[in-house]
């Protein structure tokens, strides 16, 4: 059976909380979530739509879907149903071009939330996170410094670091 993309999200939460990873943020597929508040990362600067509240919307807003946090570590995750370069494009960028907003951004949202108190901020280490399906959690190659979580099922997941 292929899963879909909101079974690798199913997946990937379970897996994550179950291995003691706190979920701090994320967006399910197609916008709606009863579990997590949604993070965005923009510059407050280039906000630029008529909506009631600007600062909120942004041509260069980027949503990741799952931050999860522990031992120092936060992943920032995207899941597709498959490996996309697209979205590891996206991660590097993130994290290398826009890693200060990235940290101010979650600095706010925690702050607002009173999740993860007390972090310093700019001593966790980033790990970008592709998650998608490998039923055989056969191991693809990846740069230094990424992390795949892979999903066979929805109770059987592995996340390896780079």
């Amino acid at each position: 059976m292929t899963l879909n993309e909101s079974m690798i999200h199913i997946a990937m939460r379970k897996y994550l909380k179950n291995d003691g990873w706190i979920l701090v943020a994320g967006e399910f597929p197609g916008g709606s979530d009863d579990e997590l508040y949604v993070m965005s990362i923009m510059d407050p600067e280039v906000a630029c739509d008529n909506s009631p509240d600007s600062r909120r919307h942004s041509d260069g807003e980027i949503i990741p879907d799952l931050f999860a946090y522990r031992d120092g570590k936060m992943l920032v995750v995207e899941a597709k149903p498959k490996y996309s370069l697209r979205d590891k494009n996206k991660l590097r960028n993130l994290l290398l071009n826009k890693k200060s907003l990235l940290i101010s951004s979650l600095f706010h949202f925690c702050y607002e939330r009173n999740v993860l108190p007390n972090i310093n901020w700019n001593n966790v280490r980033f790990i970008p996170t592709l998650a998608f399906e490998n039923s055989d959690f056969r191991a693809y190659s990846e740069e230094a410094g990424f992390a795949h979580l892979y999903v066979s099922k929805i109770n059987h997941s592995k996340l390896v670091l780079f």
